[in-house]
């Protein structure tokens, strides 16, 4: 085995993980938006599982209607009461 190969193992190894990855963190937004465009999330499911790099990336930049935010606490009020 020369340095080739193990270079080309690693890129190799690389990508699955990025393309896995990317797969994982799609379809897990994916269930858990309420909305999405178009409304079709079985053909977002598909596109994300058929079209390994492109297809979460797509989804990433196309797919949410909006985006998930956390809930912003209330202001509070200046306290006149404090004794300084």
């Amino acid at each position: 085995m020369n340095l080739r190969t193990v270079l080309l193992g690693l890129v190799l190894l690389l990508w699955i993980v990025v393309q896995y990855g990317l797969i994982a963190w799609a379809l897990r937004d994916l269930s858990r938006r309420s909305r999405v465009r178009g409304d079709n999330k079985a053909a977002w499911a598909l596109l994300i599982l058929l079209v390994p790099i492109a297809g979460p990336l797509v989804y990433a930049v196309y797919g949410p209607a909006s985006f998930l935010s956390r809930p912003v606490p209330p202001k509070r009020q200046p306290d006149d009461t404090r004794i300084s």
